[in-house]
């Protein structure tokens, strides 16, 4: 599992991008992108990590999350027996908020879909109604969609969202505090620790990216994070690792180095701290639920 910084491309004429996933499995892709990304489940079961939550999910699980927030879909271990005949697939629209241009979206008619959007910067996940068979539907026949109906059908399907019932998934406390924050210091920092969690990851390389010294650096990360840099380091690899723990049958002290520790006594040290069990009492805990 390689964290990544995800840059959307858009197909030559279109002003947001729809796509199809089907695989044996979801690639457990940890990542996160400037576009809001609707996606629903169509086939397959298992974890959905938005930010700081963790939930299971199932066929029909719609979510709409803002721009860069992480998250990923990490399948049931069943998808990963070789006699498993289940695979996985969803419908996905990623789209930027400008797309509605300004004076569009500055229309009353168009301003409870604006407040839908201010609030999917903490993730939203919808709750079937009485108007799920539409939006799913909709949702479903979106890549057949060409020309101006894309963009008709999207403000649809929002508007079916913004009138449904739906829940925040992210904790005020982790937007406040880590991935969505205005500092565009912190989102470089962050992109590298993402990106680089599995080797050294250096303060001295953080504090150059953010144009500062390495003291004064220390100070602002933890001033906007409320924890100091090697901590949040700590906490982002053992994240990860609890994710392997719980998604694939690779051993624990495998997953150790997986995730930057080239020790396995340190690994399962700071595994305990962080988690409050080891790590195999953790994974064995997860397949008690």
């Amino acid at each position: 599992m390689i964290p990544n910084v995800e840059n959307i491309e858009l197909n030559k004429g279109h002003s947001f991008y729809v796509g199809t996933y089907s695989a044996k499995y979801f690639e457990r892709s940890w990542h996160y992108h400037n576009e809001f990304e609707l996606l629903l489940i169509t086939k397959g079961y298992g974890t959905r990590v938005v930010g700081d939550n963790s939930s299971l999910f199932a066929v029909g699980d719609l979510v709409l999350i803002g721009g860069n927030v992480p998250h990923a879909w990490f399948s049931d271990p069943i998808f990963f027996e070789p006699d498993n005949n289940e695979h996985c697939e969803s419908v996905y629209i990623q789209f930027d908020r400008s797309i509605f241009g300004t004076r569009f979206s500055g229309l009353p008619e168009m301003k409870v879909i604006q407040n839908l959007l201010n609030k999917a910067k903490y993730g939203l996940r919808f709750t079937p109604n009485n108007l799920d068979v539409e939006i799913v539907n909709l949702i479903c026949d979106f890549p057949n969609y060409q020309g101006i109906d894309r963009l008709i059908y999207l403000i649809k399907v929002l508007d079916l969202f913004q009138k449904g019932n739906y829940e925040p998934i992210v904790s005020q406390d982790y937007f406040d505090s880590i991935f969505v924050t205005k500092s565009n210091r912190i989102k470089k920092v962050h992109e590298y620790i993402m990106n680089n969690y599995m080797a050294d990851v250096s303060v001295q390389n953080a504090a150059k990216l953010a144009e500062m010294n390495v003291s004064s650096f220390c100070r602002f990360f933890k001033k906007v994070t409320h924890k100091t840099f090697s901590q949040f380091v700590k906490e982002t690899r053992i994240d990860f690792a609890q994710q392997l723990l719980i998604n694939t049958n690779l051993s624990s002290n495998q997953i150790g180095f997986e995730c930057g520790y080239s020790s396995v006594a340190y690994f399962n040290q700071c595994f305990k701290k962080i988690s409050g069990v080891s790590p195999l009492e953790y994974r064995a805990n997860y397949k008690k639920i």
